[in-house]
């Protein structure tokens, strides 16, 4: 019986001195990234409004020249912006002053309510529980609605990247195929493609459902006298863009605002934003949403709670756009290359299978 010879495995000074700068590197990529990722998730939100003023110009191109109907969607735009942001803000933060006011009021009112109905005196342990919970609420919405007002001030420079980017689409096309190898280009240029076709779906279906919950949450609120109602019903219709939690976050103001009126409106404001959550889950989403990013509701759900806690309420914005993103990148760039191998390794294996497409190029390091 012959000894069997056992292969070491020996480590060169240069594989521990490559090891050492691949780890550098991936180490300053980190870094970089933790430092930028805001300037990202803002460009990627650029992309999202770039085909907001692509999509209609492109259509009104048909009767008028390119840069006659862009200029026209461009300015169209922006004066919408600036009008519902002169008729918002001075609302929003009476809206905001109002409810820091009232907020004695409208604990008493609750601990009033909460001792006819179930007989709890002002001492009690719920009564004490809701109060806190109201403070803490307040305490915490006030400052998120002064960033979100500098959020919306600021968002014209994000109008600017995005009019560069929707003036001239195909040359960024090109500039970020040509950074791409050569022997790859093929198949990037089919996941910039597919996944700019995935979001212009995405954002114009997004677009119609923010109008109708705009719209819809502006008439129930009027009904039921809810002051502040347009300052709530854009919130809404802009909360409208980050599924799952946005209509929760939209409906704690409104409540709110309602309780000052009384608890009994509350509960029906509470009532009416749930109905309407439910009618979009069971109408819009399916039909706009789904269709345009296929993506199953608990991978998003993760993937929100994912970038919510690492990077905070910027990254729930672009959370549905950027997994789909993702999701055409893995599934051409590796799953379609993985299923190629293994159809050309099965034709090597047994001539006789019918002929199969060419294998791709081999990939970095002969993998």
């Amino acid at each position: 019986m012959t000894d069997t010879p056992i292969r070491r495995v020996i480590w060169r000074s240069a594989d521990v001195a490559r090891v050492f700068g691949m780890a550098i590197v991936f180490l300053f990529l980190w870094t970089f990234f933790w430092k930028v990722y805001s300037a990202l998730f803002i460009a990627l939100l650029a992309v999202l409004i770039a085909i907001v003023l692509h999509v209609p110009a492109k259509f009104l191109s048909r009767w008028i020249p390119f840069r006659v109907a862009f200029a026209i969607v461009v300015v169209t735009f922006v004066g919408s912006m600036v009008g519902l942001l002169v008729a918002i803000i001075p609302e929003l933060m009476t809206q905001v002053k109002g409810l820091a006011e009232s907020l004695p009021k409208t604990v008493e009112s609750v601990q009033t309510w909460l001792h006819r109905e179930t007989g709890a005196g002002p001492d009690s342990e719920v009564t004490r529980n809701i109060a806190r919970q109201a403070t803490d609420f307040v305490g915490r919405f006030v400052p998120v609605a002064f960033n979100l007002i500098s959020t919306l001030l600021g968002s014209f420079a994000i109008v600017v990247l995005a009019t560069f980017f929707a003036a001239q689409p195909e040359l960024y096309r090109e500039l970020f195929l040509r950074v791409m190898p050569a022997d790859t280009r093929e198949r990037w240029a089919r996941v910039y493609d597919e996944a700019g076709r995935n979001l212009r779906q995405w954002v114009i279906g997004k677009a119609l459902t923010m109008l109708f919950i705009g719209v819809v949450t502006y008439v129930g609120l009027t009904l039921f006298k809810i002051p502040g109602v347009l300052a709530l019903a854009a919130f809404a219709a802009l909360m409208e863009f980050i599924p799952n939690f946005g209509p929760t976050i939209a409906a704690m103001p409104a409540m709110i605002a309602a309780f000052a009126i009384s608890p009994a409106t509350a509960l029906y404001v509470g009532a009416f934003y749930f109905l309407l959550q439910q009618v979009q889950n069971a109408i819009t989403v399916p039909l706009v949403e789904r269709r345009a990013v296929n993506i199953p509701p608990a991978m998003l759900l993760v993937w929100q709670l994912m970038l919510a806690v690492g990077f905070g309420l910027l990254a729930l914005f672009v959370a549905t756009p950027l997994l789909a993103v993702l999701a055409v990148a893995v599934r051409i760039m590796y799953f379609e290359q993985v299923e190629e191998r293994k159809q050309w390794d099965r034709r090597e294996a047994d001539p006789a299978l019918p002929a199969v497409t060419p294998p791709p190029p081999p990939l970095p390091g002969g993998a």
